[in-house]
C-alpha cells in the first residue's frame, strides 16, 4: 500500500494539514530492535495528539504493516477520523476492541500501538511511587495503565494453547477473535516493543496551520487550540525522534508460569511489574536534547544568581560527560557547541535563553542571570502549561531520568573555579584526542609528517597575565610558529599554539575538512587562554591571520589586540586564482557522465618549508579557503581591537594588496600597518625573522602599557 492508500480524499486543507504531519521531521532509531516475524504491540510515552497517528505510520512504512491505535470517540467526529479507520485505529467505546486487539496479535495480521499513559500528558510530570509510575494530571495521580502488558501477555497465552492443543472449540476460537478461516495463528511469541518519542525543541506561537484552521473553523475551543498551536510548531520546526528499543518476549515473561491454568491470574501476576519495567526503560531512553540541560542546570544551581559564562561552561560540561556515556543523545546536541563557550552567538542557546526570558524564569542583570525557581515550578492547567510554562514541561521530562540528574548535579555543585579547571582540561584534552585520532588514522600514509610536527603547543607561564595565541598557516602546523612562540614566551608570556584541524598529519586529513572546523580549532584555545589570563593577544600567519581577524566576532573582556602576517586576503598563486575554477568546473563534469578516472583532486604544492607544510593541496580544501578568505573580507568592518599588520613586501603566495585592504576596512582606531622587506611568505622562519619578532613585541607591550594607563 502506498502513501496516498492511506491519504483519505477529505478537504483539500485538512489534507494538507495531514501531509505536514506525516511529512513531518521524523528520525527513527533502533530499527533494528523491531523484529521481522512476530505479533508486535508498541508502547510509548504520550505528549502530543499527533503521535497516534504519526508513529503508528511511521512503523507502517518501516514494516509494511499497518499499526492500530485506540483513539477517543471525539476524533472520529473530525476530518481525522477516516484517516484513522484507514489506519487501523478504533474507537475506546467499541464494545469488541479487545478481540480484535487480541485476534489481530495472535494471528500477526496486524501489530498495535498502544500509549499505557492512558492520556496525552502534556505537563510530562511523571512520579515514581514505589515501583509504579503515575501520570500527574492537575495534580492528581493515576497510574499508569496495564492493558497493553495484558493484551500482549494474553494474546502469548492464548497462543500456546492453540499449539499445546487445548482449545476445544476452534470454531468458537474463531469467532471470539476475529480469526478468519484464511488466518494462520503465528507460531512465534507476541513481542513487547517500548518506544519513547522526543522532540528536539518544543515551541508554542502562531503559524500558518493555526491560522488556517482559525479561517476554516467558526469556533474552536482553548483547548483545541491549545493542541493545534503546540502541536503545528512541533511538525513545522521540531525533530521528532522515535527511539526504538529492545522488545521483550511475552513467552519469557510466561514461561515460569506454564503449568498455571488460570490465564487471568497468571497475568495478573506479572502485568504490572511487566509494565513498569517497560515504562521504566522508556523513560530512561529520553533523546536528551540541549534544552533540557539548560533547564536542568538552572533548575539544579544551588544558588539564585548565576555568572553567565559559568552557566554556560556548565552546559559545555555536562553535554561532553553525557556524550561519553549511555544514553540517547540528540545528534544536534553538541552541533558547533565550542561557540557556546567561546563568546559568540550560540543559536541553540539564544532560543531557548528567549523563552527563558519571556517567561520570566529568568532576569539578565550584567554578566548575570537572576533565576526565579518560583516562576519556573509554578503550575497551570493541563490544557495550559505548554503554552504558559514549556520549559517547566521540558524539566519535568528530563527529571524521570535520575542518572541525567545525579550527572548534572555533580557539576552545578562544584565552586566557579573548579568548573573553570574543569573546562581547561577538557578543552585540552578534546585537543590532543582530536590530533591523535587524526594522526592514527593517516599514520601509514606514505606522506604523513612527524609526529611531533602536529601537536598543540601549550607554553604557560603562571607569573605572567597574559597569553598570546600563535596560529599557523593552511596545510602548515604548530611546528610552523614555533620560533616566534619561543621567542614571545622567552620575552616573558605564556604562548599557546593550536593545531587547525586536519593539519599536521597528511595532505588527506585536510581534504573533507571546512573552514569552521579550523576556526574551531581556534576557538577552543581562545576559551582556554580566556581562562587562565587576563589578557589575550591573537598572533596569526597566512591563514591563521584571516582566522585572527574573524576571531574578533568574539566579545570578551581579555580580548587585547590582533597581529596579522602575511594575512592571506588575496593570493598571488595562479593555480588558485585561474586553475581552481577550471579544475572545479571539470570534475563536476567527469562526475556526471561517472568517468572519475580522469577528475582532478589537487594540485601539487612546493612548499618553502617542506618538512611541515603539506606537498599537495586538495581541491576541496582550497575551496574552504577561499570561502575563509570571503567571510573574513565581510567582517572586516567588526574589528575593532587594536590591530598590527604586517606583510612581506615581495611575497610570492599572498598579494600585499591584503595588508591595504585589512588596514583600510578594519574599524580599529589602533591599527598599524608595516611592510617587511622580504621576498619569502614564511618570515617567521628564517632569515629576517629578528626584526621581525621585535616588531610583534613591541605591539604587544605598547598595548599592555596603554591598557595600564587606562
Amino acid at each position: 500500500m502506498k502513501k496516498k492508500d492511506l491519504l483519505i480524499n477529505t478537504n483539500g486543507y485538512i489534507l494538507s494539514l495531514l501531509e505536514k504531519i506525516l511529512d513531518a521531521n521524523v528520525e527513527v532509531k533502533g530499527i533494528e530492535n523491531i523484529p521481522k516475524n512476530n505479533p508486535r504491540i508498541f508502547v510509548a510515552n504520550h505528549f502530543t495528539r499527533t503521535e497516534a497517528m504519526l508513529v503508528p505510520y511511521t512503523m507502517y512504512n518501516l514494516t509494511g504493516k499497518k499499526v492500530g491505535v485506540i483513539a477517543d470517540d471525539s476524533l472520529f467526529k473530525t476530518y481525522f477520523g477516516d484517516f484513522l479507520s484507514n489506519l487501523g485505529a478504533m474507537k475506546k467505546s467499541d464494545p469488541l476492541r479487545n478481540n480484535h486487539i487480541l485476534g489481530d496479535l495472535i494471528t500477526s495480521c496486524k501489530d498495535w500501538m498502544v500509549f499505557p499513559e492512558g492520556r496525552m500528558v502534556k505537563a510530562k510530570d511523571i512520579e515514581k511511587i514505589g515501583k509504579h509510575f503515575c501520570v500527574k494530571i492537575d495534580g492528581t495521580c493515576q497510574r499508569v495503565y496495564t492493558g497493553a502488558s495484558y493484551f500482549a501477555l494474553l494474546s502469548q497465552a492464548l497462543r500456546e494453547d492453540y499449539f499445546n492443543h487445548k482449545v476445544k472449540n476452534f470454531k468458537k476460537f474463531q469467532r471470539k477473535y476475529f480469526i478468519n478461516d484464511c488466518s494462520e495463528i503465528n507460531e512465534n511469541d507476541t513481542m513487547i516493543v517500548p518506544i519513547n518519542i522526543s522532540y528536539s525543541k518544543i515551541r508554542h506561537g502562531r503559524n500558518f496551520l493555526v491560522d488556517m484552521v482559525e479561517k476554516l473553523m467558526d469556533s474552536i475551543g482553548d483547548n483545541f487550540k491549545e493542541e493545534l498551536e503546540i502541536e503545528s510548531n512541533i511538525v513545522l520546526n521540531s525533530k521528532i525522534i522515535i527511539q526504538v528499543l529492545e522488545p521483550i518476549s511475552t513467552k519469557e515473561l510466561l514461561k515460569d508460569y506454564s503449568k498455571e491454568p488460570n490465564h487471568a491470574k497468571t497475568i495478573s501476576a506479572i502485568r504490572y511489574e511487566t509494565t513498569h519495567n517497560f515504562m521504566n526503560k522508556i523513560y530512561q531512553s529520553l533523546t536528551i536534547n540541549f534544552d533540557h540541560i539548560f533547564i536542568l542546570i538552572l533548575f539544579l544551581y544551588p544558588k539564585k544568581r548565576i555568572n553567565i559564562k559559568i552557566f554556560k561552561r556548565l552546559i559545555y560540561l555536562v553535554i561532553n560527560k553525557l556524550r561519553n556515556r549511555d544514553y540517547f543523545l540528540d545528534d544536534d546536541i553538541d552541533k558547533d557547541l565550542i561557540y557556546l563557550i567561546s563568546y559568540e552567538k550560540y543559536k541553540q542557546y539564544e532560543e531557548v535563553l528567549k523563552i527563558a526570558l519571556t517567561d520570566e524564569i529568568i532576569y539578565d542583570s550584567n554578566d548575570e542571570y537572576i533565576i526565579n525557581k518560583q516562576k519556573l515550578l509554578a503550575s497551570y492547567t493541563h490544557h495550559s502549561i505548554r503554552l504558559k510554562n514549556i520549559l517547566k514541561v521540558i524539566l519535568n521530562e528530563v527529571l524521570v531520568n535520575e542518572s541525567v540528574v545525579k550527572l548534572a548535579k555533580e557539576y552545578v555543585n562544584n565552586n566557579e573555579e573548579k568548573i573553570n579547571k574543569k573546562i581547561v582540561k577538557l578543552l585540552r584534552k578534546q585537543q590532543k584526542d582530536s590530533y591523535l585520532k587524526s594522526y592514527m588514522k593517516f599514520k601509514e600514509f606514505a606522506d604523513v609528517k612527524d609526529i611531533n610536527i602536529g601537536e598543540n603547543k601549550y607554553l604557560d607561564l603562571e607569573s605572567s597575565d597574559t597569553c598570546i595565541i600563535t596560529v599557523h598557516g593552511f596545510s602548515s602546523s604548530p611546528k610552523e610558529v614555533e620560533e616566534l612562540s619561543i621567542y614571545l614566551h622567552s620575552a616573558g608570556f605564556a604562548v599557546y599554539s593550536p593545531r587547525l584541524d586536519g593539519h599536521g598529519t597528511s595532505p588527506e586529513d585536510l581534504k573533507d575538512k571546512k573552514w569552521e572546523d579550523w576556526y574551531k580549532s581556534v576557538s577552543q584555545t581562545i576559551t582556554i587562554a580566556s581562562i587562565k589570563y587576563k589578557k589575550v593577544f591573537i598572533v596569526g600567519f597566512s591563514t591563521g591571520g584571516l582566522l585572527s581577524l574573524l576571531s574578533s566576532n568574539k566579545k570578551y573582556h581579555e580580548f587585547t589586540a590582533i597581529i596579522c602576517i602575511n594575512a592571506a586576503l588575496n593570493l598571488k598563486d595562479i593555480r588558485v586564482k585561474a586553475l581552481l575554477p577550471a579544475v572545479s568546473f571539470w570534475n563536476d563534469l567527469v562526475k556526471r557522465f561517472n568517468n572519475n578516472d580522469y577528475s582532478k583532486d589537487y594540485i601539487d604544492n612546493n612548499s618553502e618549508n617542506p618538512d611541515v607544510n603539506y606537498d599537495k593541496f586538495y581541491i576541496e580544501s582550497i575551496k574552504q579557503l577561499s570561502l575563509l578568505m570571503e567571510i573574513t573580507r565581510k567582517n572586516l568592518k567588526n574589528v575593532t581591537q587594536p590591530c598590527l599588520i604586517l606583510q612581506a613586501k615581495d611575497d610570492p603566495v599572498v598579494n600585499a594588496s591584503s595588508a591595504y585592504e585589512i588596514h583600510e576596512k578594519i574599524n580599529s582606531q589602533n591599527k598599524d600597518l608595516q611592510i617587511i622587506e622580504a621576498n619569502r611568505h614564511i618570515i617567521v622562519k628564517g632569515e629576517g625573522k629578528d626584526e621581525l619578532f621585535e616588531i610583534i613585541l613591541n605591539f604587544i607591550k605598547n598595548n599592555l602599557y596603554s591598557q595600564f594607563l587606562h
